[in-house]
């Protein structure tokens, strides 16, 4: 059988963010059980402001091999994935993979805000607004019935331009607001989706039992939030600990070199660790895994069609 061969295009018409968080959701659980675990993340920079990755993952149940390359420079972005048989080697999938590793990304952030914030969670921050950042809504809008979305960038047009984005492509209520702490004052769950390479969100931003997704500084010399606002959080969860631990700036200059009270995703979707009763707040940080991009391409290949084959 000739291997699928899949645009962006074709992602975008076969995989939606609920079947995503789902899907990544039992990849976690298998990851859990010892029966997945991810190729550990490499990365190379240089200027102005350019990186490239490579990760990968092997799912025993799924019975796949993923790994995805990309690079990310001022002027543009590419990401290749293949998917290969963890039985027999051969290449099942290969695909162009920027809208797959965008809705990997928002679906991670939705489960860790299903798990990790308040049930009752109505309102969303959002704190960026580039290329990752509607889909961001749009995941956590999956996991939560939000009534508004607070939304706040550097530059005041691009938060009103988005605002005005997420109530004509997501139907939500949305309203742009002039600083962080706007924004952020009483919200229930906060997102940060920047490239911020100096950190520019504080405890003092964040209500009493919020919940913080940060997940858009992912080189080691970037950071969004002032890392001491991990001393009041309750529960801190990574998607891979040891790609926090090689890439995340904030993670590494609070905890050092003990990382004993860092969760796991997988331990969190499967009970090992659950949100407090009252937290100060809680925090998830997401770096990207490979995991996370076999639930995708596992997902894609459940339901692929013989007319998507070349």
């Amino acid at each position: 059988m000739s291997p699928y061969q899949w645009s962006d295009r074709d992602v975008e018409a076969r995989a939606d963010l609920p079947s995503v968080i789902d899907a990544v959701q039992g990849v976690l659980e298998h990851e859990a059980a010892g029966a997945a675990w991810n190729i550990d993340k490499t990365m190379a920079t240089w200027a102005p402001m350019s990186s490239a990755h490579a990760l990968g993952a092997i799912d025993t149940e799924e019975q796949l091999v993923v790994f995805k390359t990309w690079v990310n420079t001022p002027a543009g972005a590419t990401a290749v994935l293949t998917a290969f048989s963890a039985a027999d080697g051969s290449l099942r999938a290969s695909l162009q993979a920027g809208v797959a590793g965008a809705l990997r990304t928002a679906a991670v952030s939705g489960l860790a805000t299903r798990w990790m914030s308040h049930q009752d969670a109505d309102e969303l921050a959002v704190l960026g607004t580039g290329r990752q950042a509607l889909r961001q809504v749009a995941a956590i809008a999956a996991v939560r019935k939000l009534r508004r979305v607070r939304v706040w960038s550097r530059t005041p047009e691009r938060a009103e331009g988005f605002a005005a984005q997420v109530r004509t492509d997501l139907g939500l209520a949305a309203e742009a607001f002039p600083t962080v702490e706007a924004a952020s004052q009483d919200a229930p769950i906060v997102t940060l989706i920047t490239r911020a390479t100096d950190p520019f969100f504080t405890l003092d931003s964040l209500a009493e039992g919020a919940h913080l997704n940060a997940v858009g500084a992912i080189l080691p010399a970037n950071a969004e939030f002032d890392a001491a606002l991990l001393a009041s959080s309750a529960l801190t969860v990574v998607d891979s600990v040891s790609n926090a631990r090689r890439g995340s700036r904030e993670l590494g200059e609070f905890f050092g070199d003990d990382w004993t009270s860092v969760h796991r995703l997988a331990d969190l979707v499967t009970g090992k660790v659950a949100r407090p009763e009252r937290p100060r707040c809680t925090v998830f940080k997401g770096m990207g895994m490979g995991l996370s991009d076999l639930s995708v391409a596992a997902l894609l290949l459940r339901d692929a069609r013989p007319s998507a084959q070349k």
